[in-house]
């Protein structure tokens, strides 16, 4: 049994955080809109490449009360595609002040615990990622890679110094050595939180090592120590205990495509699954558009992941939101031409 999930908490406004690339408080709802945008999309894509796998929503959020988006019944729009919606509310809340971002990260460890408990026989092994990932490839492969090598990873090339969301790779070295009594002997790898891929047996590793690692980071905050203060960090010391796993790299790639950063290369096309962080108000409100338009998937597969890319920017943007999205990344080509 293979599964395809992603998740959304919906923040309270004593919960609210800063989620940078898409501004406003998260409890509003137009904050959150963004984010149903993506899950639809998310769903559309993954059912027309895996119709045969079970898709899944993880939301604190009763079923009945999923929201319109534009005119889209989303509750609807979900139930034709075969997706289930779980609903569960938070175990672990962060303290205020505990970190003004991503308050509601460590929900994943909520949907680990829930695999554990649902998911028993019949060799599950799981996939949960961010919902601003595009599904564009069957993930056969992908599962059978998850079930040898019973976890799969995704390295970041971040440098020893680099600030990722408030830690650097030395701050982690430093936390992994007062955790465990001594020094991990370099400078540990960051593993991205927007992949989560592993077999029931590495689930339940997960889960029974992860509640003395929250408790002692809630000890660390109330000492003013630093802390893996959301979901990327904890799972990268937990990857880093457990030892042995996969590299996913050639299955996804965090793909940053906006008008004042870019990595694409081409090759990035290629990839199954495109994290696309930048184009959630963008690329992937458009490809909403098309989807709900019912002509976008009467395509061939390789026409549809051509238009998809191009609406993305992947590994060339050829269509546009708006004259305002178009503008903005032809103003960026004109300067690097110029430059």
């Amino acid at each position: 049994m293979d599964i395809i999930s992603t998740w959304i908490y919906l923040d309270s406004p004593e919960e609210r955080s800063e989620y940078p690339q898409v501004g406003q408080h998260s409890h509003l709802f137009e904050f959150q809109k963004t984010y149903w945008k993506c899950i639809a999309v998310f769903f559309a894509c993954s059912v027309h490449f895996n119709p045969g796998r079970r898709h899944v929503l993880f939301t604190n959020k009763p079923k009945a009360d999923l929201p319109d988006i534009d005119r889209l019944d989303l509750k609807a729009f979900l139930a034709e595609l075969n997706v289930e919606v779980v609903t569960f509310p938070m175990t672990w809340q962060t303290p205020q002040g505990f970190y003004p971002k991503w308050r509601n990260q460590f929900f994943v460890f909520d949907i680990f615990q829930y695999f554990e408990q649902h998911f028993e026989g019949n060799n599950p092994a799981f996939l949960l990622l961010d919902s601003d990932c595009i599904i564009r490839h069957s993930l056969d492969e992908l599962f059978n890679n998850i079930r040898e090598n019973g976890l799969m990873v995704i390295p970041m090339p971040f440098g020893d110094d680099h600030d990722i969301n408030g830690i650097t790779r030395k701050d982690m070295r430093q936390i992994y050595t007062e955790l465990d009594g001594k020094d991990p002997g370099f400078n540990p790898v960051y593993y991205g939180g927007e992949f989560f891929a592993a077999t029931l047996e590495n689930v339940k590793r997960v889960n029974q090592m992860f509640p003395p690692v929250w408790e002692a980071m809630m000890q660390r905050f109330k000492e003013g120590k630093k802390k893996f203060h959301y979901e990327g960090p904890t799972l990268s010391y937990l990857y880093y205990k457990i030892g042995k796993f996969g590299i996913a790299d050639r299955f996804i790639k965090r793909i940053w495509t906006s008008a004042t950063y870019s990595n694409v290369e081409p090759s990035d096309f290629d990839l199954h699954i495109w994290h696309v962080p930048a184009e959630k108000k963008e690329g992937i409100a458009l490809l909403l558009k098309k989807i709900v338009s019912g002509s976008i998937f009467k395509k061939h597969d390789s026409e549809l992941v051509r238009e998809m890319g191009g609406y993305l920017g992947i590994p060339k943007r050829t269509h546009f939101l708006n004259l305002k999205h178009y503008l903005k990344h032809t103003r960026l080509y004109r300067w690097l031409k110029r430059g």
